[in-house]
């Protein structure tokens, strides 16, 4: 598996609920991308930076998916905010159910 986070500081001014709709906006993006085990959205408690992790089946499906043009459109969405991309191995992963915490 491979994972791939895109860190995005904001200009200022950004409200929680522009965040949450353009994170919303993001979700559209990723729903039918071949190799995506999952992606998460989240943003800090002051508004400040946005983070974006995607999951996926191997390094290649990640590499034919984050293109130029993606990386373009991550940057007119956050309006040209500095953002940092990181790469990362990832050999193994734990899922809990959320239901058995009840």
């Amino acid at each position: 598996m491979y994972t791939v986070t895109y860190t995005i500081d904001l200009n200022e001014g950004a409200s929680r609920r522009d965040i949450l709709l353009e994170l919303e906006a993001s979700k559209i993006d990723y729903e039918s991308a071949a190799g995506l085990i999952t992606a998460i959205f989240g943003f800090s408690k002051d508004n400040k930076s946005v983070l974006e992790i995607s999951m996926w089946d191997s390094e290649s499906a990640a590499r034919h998916f984050f293109t130029p043009h993606f990386e373009t459109s991550i940057s007119r969405r956050w309006q040209a905010a500095p953002m940092k991309r990181m790469d990362w191995e990832t050999p193994s992963v734990i899922h809990i159910d959320p239901a058995a915490y009840g």
